[in-house]
């Protein structure tokens, strides 16, 4: 924690405490513990058959594909497509989201009997989404369709270009439109977030949207009796995809998100495809400790690790691959480029971190954070300005230097909205784009601290989201309520995001041992104060935490905030606390 940061103020998720009838009631009626119960009604379930719906959510309650605008107009040009034997090429951004999206498709279109091919961009070479080039090369390849996945609503150059050398265009994407030129010429533009789209489906990831239009796109393939018998593809097969990207783009996990996600889990557990088993197999994973953990810390980093080190496609090709052995080498070869991003990530956040202590101590960054350099990789920016926001808590934009200009990634905090910032800043900047939450720029070098500043009254004038501040706590337990059958109803409340929030509870202890992992985190030993028993507990980047330096932390007792959970590695499983954050009491 900075030297020059308050202590975080914690707050109640909901009423702290509910009527025992109530709780004891749904104990009763669902055969869950106090503890899960009580998350539960912080949630707005309130009822047995509430909850019961919530943990087993049916898929046939997922909105209609065809309520998404143009999703028809899609799904007719396709069925064009096949018809003629044309060529389709999936162009998917070069993130979890694109890439887990291009492959769904693929394995769809495969299928469905088309003739196609999938391509992403070079985040070195082309930056983000569909450009002018990847639409002349489109042509020069003899395709008749390009359709988008993940990106496509604001590349207004390559749907000009497209239009002119008579190639067709269909964009699926999720991202925000731009409020002044609206949607690009194509023959189908499949985003809910057009104001003219009534499906409610706002929250979808790229890939959940592509899930949408395979299930159009089958149900058009029953109609015109593509599938011989016993042929029709199995869509459920490919929500493994769905929610590995579902989770790492941090949509609301509510709705039909949360039935995708539901659903996709337990798929993911029983995968059947190659890459999948090997991505899960080199990350120490069995497929029956497959958890909701694991989406957001092992294997979304290790698909991104493909486009940020070097070419997404790596990627792309172990997630569409049909050869076990083919599939086992490309997991090992991200394996290791996603040791080399996080080596590389913890060299520049080191450097970041300084530079923005030294600049909050004389005045700089007093409403967010803008730092800059041509040693930085800009496949890490991204990651490192997240940990600048859950540092030193207000946005961040960090940029990688080139010969010319430099290309940042920009991360919200406290609900500002960096996407509006930017645009108020736009005059400073080549280009920019994203969404509320997480953004993108490109800034020519001279005008870094120009944008800086213009950065940091944007967000002055700006309202902060007040429940997204403070750090929500579900209550307090004890260390002795963390049994694994517990933690385990716990896990079957996930998959955790944004809309359904992982459960923070509050223990007293001490720490009565502790060794520090890779020279930054710590794995501790917890036991309350006075009883027996005790929890192993992880506090990532704790470390740096200024009572760690102190030596506070190892003589006080605490409340400690984390998240309790069943650590699951190579067969064994571990009952562990997450440490969020710490309070002291007092000396032991």
């Amino acid at each position: 924690m900075s030297r020059h940061l308050e202590p975080r103020e914690w707050k109640s998720r909901g009423q702290q405490s509910h009527a025992d009838e109530l709780v004891a009631a749904l104990q009763a009626d669902t055969g869950l513990s106090r503890v899960t119960v009580g998350v539960c009604l912080t949630r707005g379930l309130t009822t047995a058959q509430a909850i019961k719906e919530f943990l087993a959510p049916r898929f046939e309650t997922l909105t209609p594909a065809l309520k998404i605008r143009d999703l028809d107009r899609a799904v007719d040009r396709l069925g064009r497509a096949r018809a003629a034997g044309e060529r389709v090429r999936v162009f998917g951004d070069y993130d979890v989201d694109g890439t887990t999206g291009a492959a769904l498709l693929g394995w769809i279109l495969r299928d469905c009997g088309f003739t196609y091919d999938l391509r992403q961009p070079d985040r070195f070479k082309d930056g983000y989404g569909l450009n002018v080039r990847a639409v002349e090369e489109a042509m020069e390849a003899g395709t008749g369709l390009l359709l988008t996945v993940d990106c496509g609503i604001t590349s207004f150059d390559a749907a000009d270009r497209a239009r002119e050398l008579g190639l067709d265009l269909v964009v699926v994407d999720h991202h925000q439109l731009d409020p002044k030129r609206g949607i690009p010429p194509a023959v189908a533009v499949v985003d809910p977030q057009r104001p003219d789209c009534e499906s409610g489906l706002r929250q979808l990831c790229g890939c959940g949207l592509a899930f949408y239009l395979a299930m159009a796109l089958r149900a058009r393939g029953r109609q015109e009796g593509w599938f011989a018998a016993g042929a029709e593809p199995n869509l459920k097969q490919h929500l493994d995809l769905v929610v590995m990207a579902t989770a790492a783009d941090m949509v609301p996990l509510t709705g039909d998100n949360h039935v995708l996600v539901r659903h996709g889990l337990e798929v993911l557990k029983r995968s059947k495809k190659p890459g999948v088993r090997a991505l899960l197999e080199v990350a120490g994973i069995g497929s029956r400790d497959v958890s909701p953990g694991h989406l957001g810390f092992v294997i979304g980093p290790r698909i991104n690790a493909s486009g940020r080190m070097q070419s997404a496609s790596l990627a792309l090709e172990l997630l569409t691959c049909e050869d076990p052995a083919r599939a086992m080498e490309l997991a090992l070869a991200l394996e290791k480029l996603n040791h080399e991003r996080a080596e590389l990530q913890n060299q520049i956040w080191d450097e970041v971190r300084a530079r923005v202590e030294e600049g909050i101590k004389v005045g700089r960054f007093r409403h967010g954070v803008v730092v800059a350099d041509p040693g930085w990789h800009e496949g890490v920016v991204g990651i490192v300005a997240s940990r600048v926001t859950e540092t030193f808590r207000r946005p961040a934009a960090v940029i990688a230097l080139r010969e010319d200009h430099g290309k940042g990634s920009v991360r919200s905090y406290g609900g500002k909205d960096v996407l509006s910032a930017l645009r108020a800043a736009s005059t400073c900047l080549l280009g920019f784009g994203g969404h509320k939450h997480a953004a993108g720029l490109s800034i020519a070098n001279g005008r870094v601290e120009e944008f800086e500043n213009a950065f940091d009254q944007a967000l002055a004038t700006l309202v902060e989201d007040a429940d997204s501040l403070p750090l929500l706590i579900e209550g307090s337990c004890s260390i002795g309520d963390l049994q694994p059958r517990t933690l385990e109803e716990l896990e079957n409340l996930g998959p955790f995001g944004p809309g359904n929030p992982e459960p923070v509870f509050v223990i007293r202890a001490t720490v009565r041992d502790h060794r520090v992992l890779k020279e930054r985190h710590l794995k501790l030993t917890l036991s309350p104060v006075g009883s027996t028993g005790s929890i192993e507990a992880i506090w990532f980047h704790g470390v740096e935490h200024q009572a760690m330096a102190s030596g506070e932390l190892l003589r006080c007792e605490a409340e400690w905030a984390g998240v309790p959970e069943l650590n699951r590695f190579r067969g064994a499983v571990t009952p562990t606390f997450r440490v969020r954050d710490w309070h002291p009491i007092g000396p032991v």
